[in-house]
């Protein structure tokens, strides 16, 4: 099942109706990623990557070979099937400019992440932090725009945790 790999974004030709004849060829044109490992299925070419960083470099090599011919699919959390339904938790380690680490701090808080440290003595602050992988869907692009393209960051898989239950949704009163 690859557990490392908490994440997945398909790949699918734009033009052929056999998905796994395009995956195929398309992993013999690709190089060798770190952080990524690249199956073929019915579907189309599932690139599983170690965080959603790891997914940018073989979504651009793989745009750069077809062009327009291929549909690119949002990135999404791979869950964990066992007694429970397990979800990733990742360590996120952000670090940039003094003037950008508060906001960071509060965009990474608005996405439910348990800050766990910050440390404001070093010239560019370092955050801490730990959240659910749904959570931090979309957070590089949200850290590099807030950042102006200053921060460094890195995010790993911590472990698998429940999935919380969804609260029941109120049918309102009976009359």
């Amino acid at each position: 099942m690859y557990c490392d790999y908490p994440i997945e974004q398909l790949a699918r030709s734009a033009k052929s109706r056999f998905q796994i004849g395009f995956a195929r060829m398309t992993m013999r044109l690709l190089p060798q990623f770190d952080d990524v490992v690249l199956e073929p299925t019915v579907q189309g070419l599932k690139i599983l990557g170690a965080n959603e960083l790891a997914l940018a470099t073989p979504g651009e090599v793989i745009r750069q070979i077809h062009k327009d011919d291929v549909e690119l699919q949002e990135p999404r959390v791979r869950l964990r099937y066992d007694t429970t339904v397990q979800e990733p938790v990742m360590w996120v380690r952000a670090a940039m400019p003094c003037r950008y680490a508060e906001p960071a701090v509060q965009d990474l808080a608005a996405r439910g992440s348990a800050i766990e440290e910050v440390d404001w003595m070093l010239s560019h602050p370092v955050v801490r932090a730990k959240a659910p992988l749904r959570l931090l869907l979309g957070y590089p692009q949200a850290l590099a725009t807030l950042s102006r393209n200053t921060a460094e960051l890195q995010m790993w898989l911590s472990h698998y945790a429940r999935v919380p239950p969804v609260p029941p949704v109120s049918g309102g009163d009976a009359a």
